[in-house]
């Protein structure tokens, strides 16, 4: 049979957009000899997180349902598949033929399962086919869209990356990632045959999937957000330069205003790492100096008094630190963006959320926040992957210690930087919330003295880290008292985060005031 797939984005919640689309394929795949157009699963819909009033999901039905109609009278002299999710036991979908719902009855099946995109889905997706595959002794097309969606606390990719297995659980087919494609095959009696249209690639590495997704993301709630520029704060570190790089290749160095605001803390190796990141990229560049203003504010609270109250405001020790944080960001960042009608972005990563080692309308304020599924040992694997041809993000922001240079404390040219130790605490961190586990787990696992092996942690770098077991326990305690209390009162504030890994804050791990 002669199969015409189309790798389309479908637009949520405009059913009108998308079967205009799906008419135009429909015609393609008939001048091209097709004899079924397989579409994604929501072809119509799109995969709607949340509808509106009562008022408005009725409107919207009835959309939907003229849609179909179209569907069905296009559907004479071909039939045409949408794909639906389908159980571990069983492949389901839609299939028009002649106007009307009927069974499907030959030699290949359509499944559009895992639609969104994850670090992870590669797998999921690869495991169910192939065992429907040994199951069924079918071919199977997994058909996914392209697009994103946003839930309000997260966004979403939806990547495509269509293929075909044959018979034997091969991959005889795939379409790229994160744009529209089409093309036509020959799939018969389980064998798959490439005929016309886009040619078969191989699998993205998962960093440059990674790299990939959030980069489309960016780009593509940009769009809708009607947002054309971004001012990003620019530290020097390792995250703010990710974070540049994702902007300027989603919406153009030009379009990307880098600003280091710098204080008696900041190194000058932090602050030349800053101005030769935005000289690579070829970006707008300021350098804003904050300490009058810090000063300002201290002095002017310190002139002020309560009454009934003796209480002296001396901004000092984890309030400086919170208010070079907040000045930063809800003071210089936003007033620079709303000069030129730009949005701000977080840079935080996820090592951070789950510690809630940021300041509340400081350095957590943004429009969206690009790293926060990341891992901040998968930053730096993606600042790897960036200078993987020449050097963008400078040597010195990945080899400087990870530090937010608040005090003298963090003094990163002693070596000195964040309280987190970030390839034993990442490794703590993702066991909690990537691989839903608890604090008494983990307390076991230490006991039994298997917690390394068992989160995936160097047990060298562990034993450097901690004396005693006792002193591992009393951090791995700490942590967690950080993680399920004021962290949690961060995270739900966060902006909206990016997500890559199938278990995002906000998204996938669910969270509220009342945990």
């Amino acid at each position: 049979m002669k199969v015409y797939l189309v790798q389309m984005e479908v637009v949520p919640g405009k059913p009108e957009e998308n079967i205009k689309k799906m008419k135009a394929a429909v015609a393609r795949a008939k001048k091209a000899g097709a004899e079924a157009v397989v579409f994604p699963e929501f072809a119509i819909s799109g995969d709607l997180f949340k509808l509106g009033s009562r008022q408005e999901e009725i409107g919207f039905q009835i959309k939907c349902n003229d849609a179909e109609k179209v569907l069905e009278k296009l559907s004479r002299g071909i039939e045409i598949l949408v794909g639906t999710s389908a159980m571990l036991d069983e492949c389901m979908y839609n299939h028009y033929v002649d106007g009307c719902m009927d069974g499907w009855d030959n030699d290949f099946e359509v499944v559009s399962d895992y639609q969104e995109f994850s670090v992870v889905k590669e797998g999921f997706v690869d495991e169910f086919c192939t065992d429907f595959v040994k199951e069924n002794k079918k071919a199977i097309v997994y058909m996914g869209a392209v697009g994103t969606e946003n839930s309000g606390k997260n966004i979403y990719a939806l990547d495509g990356g269509c293929r075909v297995y044959d018979k034997t659980g091969k991959v005889a087919y795939r379409m790229p990632q994160f744009r529209e494609c089409e093309a036509l095959l020959d799939i018969t009696k389980g064998r798959v045959k490439f005929v016309s249209g886009e040619k078969s690639v191989k699998p993205a590495e998962p960093i440059a999937a990674l790299h990939d997704a959030l980069v489309y993301m960016i780009r593509e709630n940009l769009k809708k957000f009607h947002i054309e520029r971004m001012v990003i704060g620019a530290s020097g570190g390792i995250d703010s330069a990710v974070s540049a790089v994702l902007y300027a290749e989603a919406i153009g160095a030009k379009n990307v205003y880098l600003v280091n605001m710098p204080t008696k803390f900041n190194s000058d190796t932090t602050k030349n790492a800053a101005r030769d990141l935005a000289n690579n990229l070829k970006t707008p560049y300021m350098v804003a100096p904050i300490s009058d203003m810090l000063d300002a504010v201290c002095e002017s609270l310190g002139k002020c008094s309560f009454v009934r109250s003796d209480k002296k405001i001396k901004v000092e020790g984890l309030a400086y630190e919170n208010l070079q944080a907040r000045t930063r960001s809800s003071s210089v960042l936003l007033s620079i963006a709303s000069v030129l009608g730009a949005g701000v972005t977080c840079n935080g990563n996820k090592s951070e959320a789950t510690a809630g080692y940021c300041t509340l309308y400081g350095d957590t304020c943004g429009v969206m926040c690009a790293l926060g599924d990341l891992w901040k040992t998968q930053v730096y694997e993606l600042a790897g992957y960036i200078n993987r041809k020449k050097e963008i993000i400078p040597k010195a922001s990945i080899d400087v210690p990870a530090s937010a240079e608040l005090s003298e404390a963090m003094n990163v040219d002693e070596g000195k930087g964040d309280p987190i130790k970030y390839p034993y605490h990442d490794k703590l961190f993702a066991f909690w919330v990537d691989g839903n586990h608890g604090l008494d787990e983990t307390e076991e696992l230490l006991e039994k003295g298997t917690l390394c092996k068992e989160i995936g942690a160097d047990p060298k770098y562990f034993k450097k880290l901690f004396k005693t077991k006792a002193d591992a326990l009393e951090d791995m305690r700490a942590w967690h008292r950080r993680f399920r209390g004021l962290a949690l009162a961060k995270r739900i504030q966060f902006p909206p985060i990016l997500s890559v890994s199938g278990m995002a804050f906000g998204g996938e791990y669910r969270e509220s005031q009342g945990v």
